[in-house]
């Protein structure tokens, strides 16, 4: 065979180029506008992994230590790209680990993508995002248990109710008591909303004074809950000097919570949010983004987390970032947003067609809830789980009533509707990131069917 004389040019060009682009994105932490391929991913972690100890070909290195990046089995080697020591040291989720320079540089990639996506979603006065091995409510938990360290006379943290167990359990595994502001109804009968309770938040501030540590409000949640007034609760704690951590779950999302987070920026105060990496990027479940408008409120969250961490929630998101491009990112984002829309309108053509109606939220565009006033209140739990077994995974039916759900010592009265007052039974949905039209077309279906075989049914007994 006979290869062309410059051969070694070419060779070392198709080197150099991907090893370039490895370094830029080092250096200026910038989405690419494109996502990359499959093959640059791999090349990329590669690239990567080479830079840890116990894959490093710079020296003959032995490991004297107790954890020196050993891995038995095979296929856990390669799932990981050989990369094993995790991010961090014991001293802080930051800091960089000598034995494990590119699993390090990996972390802060990824800390800088994450920060320069909250940018370009809808939150541009964000300065710090640090991506944890913690799913949201354990990084709340991780914020939380900062704040009370640098403030241990604090003990109580004010909670807009929100039927979601894990943002509530948070206040109580970082050793805080909860003050419980239920959401009050708003609207007339037949269109209530449930929306901030600022008057009673602002009662509570005044009877508690020094011991409250901070305020959490949330963003996204399932309809007929509102997102939280983000604003009014933004002043109440810029003007008593209270911190406010925001649950913005699956907030990136939505251009409506992004907006409602830089909003209350400017009217007040936000010390943290907080945001999951499944729900808004599509990856396994185990990370969260922690997200600041100043540096130094970060780098205290970051060095509280005890010991080294699991470098997997940072790998699956900067791989995803990567795959997806700056085009990427945004086009699923759209996507979902005018598929929102798409299946707004065909719940509403189903409720009037079921003699049922859509429960209005103006500022949830996110999740919607119809009515299910036509099926007996004792045969709705049934509905559900048909619904279930059809194939119709994350859909819920709420019941409200008085019994009570307890959650390590404290009640809830009709635990689902975010208010013990709420009395209309209904289903929820959500459109969110990732859902086709066609899921949508088959939901609206399966609901349907459901409904007419359980009717049917119901009539012969």
């Amino acid at each position: 065979m006979e290869f062309p004389k410059n051969i070694s040019e070419i060779i070392q060009s198709s080197t150099n180029y991907n090893a370039n682009i490895f370094a830029n994105l080092w250096q200026q932490k910038q989405l690419p506008e494109n996502g990359w391929s499959d093959s640059q991913l791999r090349q990329f972690m590669c690239w990567l992994s080479n830079l840890d100890s116990n894959n490093t070909k710079l020296r003959d290195s032995i490991g004297a230590g107790e954890r020196e990046g050993r891995v038995c089995c095979p296929l856990v080697s390669q799932l990981h790209f050989d990369m094993s020591h995790g991010i961090g040291r014991s001293g802080s989720l930051c800091e960089v680990q000598p034995k494990a320079l590119g699993s390090s540089m990996m972390a802060e990639i990824a800390n800088g993508l994450a920060l320069k996506v909250i940018n370009e979603l809808g939150v541009p006065s964000c300065k710090a995002a640090l991506v944890t091995p913690l799913a949201t409510g354990m990084s709340m938990m991780l914020v939380l248990a900062s704040w009370r360290q640098r403030n241990p006379k604090a003990t109580h943290v004010i909670w807009s109710r929100i039927d979601q167990k894990s943002c509530f359990k948070c206040i109580l595994a970082a050793g805080l008591t909860p003050i419980v502001i239920e959401p009050k109804l708003m609207g007339t009968s037949g269109s209530s909303q449930l929306a901030t309770d600022i008057a009673e938040i602002e009662k509570a501030v005044e009877q508690y004074g020094d011991k409250i540590l901070c305020v959490i409000s949330t963003t996204s949640c399932f309809s007929p809950r509102q997102p939280d007034d983000l604003e009014g609760i933004a002043k109440i704690c810029a003007t008593r000097n209270i911190r406010h951590l925001v649950n913005n779950a699956y907030g990136l999302q939505s251009k409506i919570c992004c907006d409602l987070l830089e909003k209350a920026r400017i009217a007040g105060r936000v010390d943290c949010f907080v945001q999951s990496t499944d729900k808004n990027f599509q990856v396994p479940v185990g990370g969260a983004i922690i997200a600041t408008f100043k540096l130094s409120a970060l780098k205290a969250v970051a060095n509280i987390y005890p010991g080294r961490a699991s470098a997997v929630p940072v790998r699956d998101l900067l791989l995803t970032l990567l795959h997806l491009g700056k085009s990427g990112v945004k086009e699923i984002i759209q996507t979902r947003e005018k598929l929102f829309h798409v299946l707004r309108q065909k719940m509403e053509s189903l409720a009037n067609k079921l003699n049922e109606r859509i429960i209005e939220a103006p500022n949830n565009l996110i999740s919607i809830a119809m009515t299910l006033e036509t099926i007996p209140v004792e045969r709705c739990s049934l509905f559900g789980s048909i619904l279930f077994h059809k194939g119709v995974t994350g859909a819920r039916v709420i019941v409200p009533s008085n019994e009570e759900t307890t959650i390590e010592g404290y009640c809830f009265k009709s635990f689902g509707c975010h208010s013990s007052h709420w009395t209309t039974r209904y289903l929820n949905v959500a459109c969110a990131v990732g859902m086709t039209e066609y899921q949508i077309d088959e939901l609206v279906k399966r609901i349907e069917t459901v409904y007419f075989e359980l009717l049917k049914k119901l009539s012969k007994e």
